[in-house]
């Protein structure tokens, strides 16, 4: 699958399949955000990693957005003190762009590749429900986004 760039046109249908979700993440506990979670011991004089594990909604979601183009090639990494505001002050979500939203999907999603754990901990937090939110808002609004 090719990720695409920032600006790329993002359809509508990819817009409804995403925040189909919006339903789920609402009647997931967020104590059950992570199946198992990642965790990382000595046994043995062996150093013992475990991935951890994701709720089932968590691992379709971000199979949805790889598939529906809301995971974007940018510099997630610089762009991370910026999404920090969004997590800190939630009311900054309700008049973020559709473009600032994917790039909060895109940081999750990749962070998560690199820190176990850390798109069910959004989850718990109420952040990602917040995004989902917010894109379906806007496409309530004005079918044009």
């Amino acid at each position: 699958m090719k990720i695409g760039g920032l600006n790329d046109p993002i359809q509508m249908r990819s817009i409804d399949a995403v925040r189909s979700f919006l339903s789920r993440f609402q009647a997931l506990d967020p104590d059950q955000a992570s199946i198992r979670w990642p965790n990382i011991w000595v046994e043995d004089n062996r150093l013992v990693i475990d991935r951890g594990e994701n709720h089932t909604t968590i691992r379709e979601f971000l199979g949805a957005l790889y598939e529906h183009g809301f995971v974007r090639d940018f510099d997630w990494v610089a762009w991370q003190w910026r999404a920090v505001r969004f997590v800190d002050d939630p009311k900054l979500l309700e008049k973020a762009r559709l473009i600032t939203c994917i790039k909060l999907l895109t940081l999750h999603a990749r962070k998560e590749r690199f820190v176990d754990g850390h798109f069910a901990s959004m989850t718990q937090a109420g952040h990602i429900t917040a995004i989902l939110n917010r894109i379906s808002e806007m496409s309530q609004t004005k079918r044009k986004l």
